[in-house]
């Protein structure tokens, strides 16, 4: 019996982690792990820094404001730049920067002569490498396997992210209590160099590399990519439920604070346990999307419906028990829907467009988190945190009604245009 169970545990992790069979994709996750658990643990202690040198929320959105804004601005054209470089040699650069900004932080907090100026300088420049990197690093996955191991190395990026997420406020909050907030920073530059390290080993042959012909300038690359996306109804129905999903679901950031202040009526200790458990569920959503070989259209849409649905429950929840459970589905539901969304992209765009379709979704997912959080803290203001709950959680299913009737409006039209006489 024993044994049974150790086969079929041994044959569910076979499934649920087999794109780490492959060398440059292995390295490249157990370097990441390293490197964004680092990069939450700068996220935490650049934040706890500026409110207590400022004890201003407004210094911090500033702060926070400015690590978005560019690939709101950017992202777009760091696709077609994307699509038309190594990506490898990319990611080096954008590491390296991102290396280099960490160790400048470190430095000048260490010294106690940093400035809030200085920290928005440096949060900007972050910004702008994220323009790029997050594009970089998504569009670089389909290099480093093959195409029916791409959803599967998406999921498990999901689920290295969420690791992370929960291991590395930790680790910050342990040690900004011991040393302070400046070894945050040093440790974040120290896991860059693990991420470093592990392209410079990456086996070049091995890559999938595809790079676009350079025949049109950027501004004709960026309305390639658009064009494609809006044309081709697998990316734009996925895309129009983004727009949504992404603009109004996901605001943690913002939302569990006030559910925990105004809803629940809780303190630090329940902000702590509602945040554990959106990181569990994340983490099983990641595991359950690992285990698939190509989500459908309808996977997306029933999980970004969950999402949408117990977002508005959770509104409604007043008991403490409950809400960690609403929680924990959120988190399942939000990253079967994120990651799946991902990975049919990828699958649905050409290779040689698939840096600008992925500089899209950074716009849409990651730029619009200014937007959404203004909008969160304007409404919460307005009418309430628990009604803006159900406002953004009413707004994620129109967005999912969207996508549906745009590909059914697509699909009725090539019907009809197939019935017509050829000209």
């Amino acid at each position: 019996m024993w044994e049974n169970g150790i086969s079929a545990l041994r044959g569910l992790l076979n499934k649920n982690f087999k794109s780490l069979r492959h060398y440059n994709y292995r390295l490249y996750w157990i370097s990441q792990l390293i490197s964004v658990t680092g990069t939450w643990m700068q996220n935490v202690a650049l934040a706890w820094l500026v409110v207590t040198m400022t004890g201003s929320a407004i210094a911090l959105g500033t702060a926070t404001a400015l690590q978005f804004l560019p690939i709101l601005l950017f992202s777009l054209f760091a696709g077609v730049f994307i699509d038309r470089w190594p990506k490898l040699n990319i990611l080096l650069a954008t590491q390296t920067v991102s290396a280099i900004q960490a160790f400048v932080l470190w430095a000048l907090v260490a010294a106690k002569i940093v400035t809030l100026w200085e920290i928005y300088i440096l949060s900007l420049v972050l910004g702008l490498v994220n323009a790029f990197d997050q594009p970089g690093r998504q569009a670089f996955v389909a290099e480093m396997v093959p195409d029916e191991d791409v959803g599967n190395a998406v999921a498990l990026n999901s689920l290295l992210f969420n690791a992370a997420r929960t291991v590395g406020p930790a680790i910050a909050g342990v040690t900004i209590a011991a040393l302070g907030v400046a070894p945050s920073f040093l440790l974040n530059g120290v896991s860059y160099l693990a991420i470093i390290a592990a392209l410079l080993m990456m086996r070049r042959k091995e890559l999938r590399t595809f790079q676009s012909k350079v025949e049109s300038t950027v501004k004709e690359g960026i309305k390639e990519g658009i064009s494609f996306a809006v044309n081709e109804p697998a990316i734009a129905s996925i895309l129009i439920v983004l727009v949504f999903v992404g603009t109004f679901g996901y605001n943690f950031n913002t939302i569990l604070p006030l559910l925990v202040k105004f809803v629940m009526e809780g303190g630090p200790r329940m902000f702590g346990v509602l945040t554990a458990a959106l990181g569990i569920g994340s983490m099983i959503g990641a595991l359950l999307v690992a285990g698939r070989q190509r989500p459908t259209r309808r996977f997306i849409y029933v999980f970004a419906t969950v999402f949408a649905v117990v977002d508005i429950v959770i509104a409604f929840s007043r008991s403490y028990a409950l809400t960690v459970a609403l929680l924990v589905l959120l988190g399942l539901a939000s990253i079967a829907y994120i990651a799946s969304t991902n990975t049919s992209l990828q699958m649905n765009s050409p290779m040689r467009l698939r840096g600008r379709i992925m500089g899209l979704y950074v716009l849409i997912f990651a730029g619009s988190t200014p937007i959404g959080a203004l909008f969160t803290g304007l409404m919460a203001d307005l009418i309430g945190t628990a009604r803006m709950i159900m406002v953004e959680g009413g707004l994620c299913l129109v967005g999912v009604a969207g996508g549906v009737l745009y590909v059914r409006r697509k699909s009725a039209m090539r019907q009809t245009m197939g019935d017509l006489p050829p000209r």
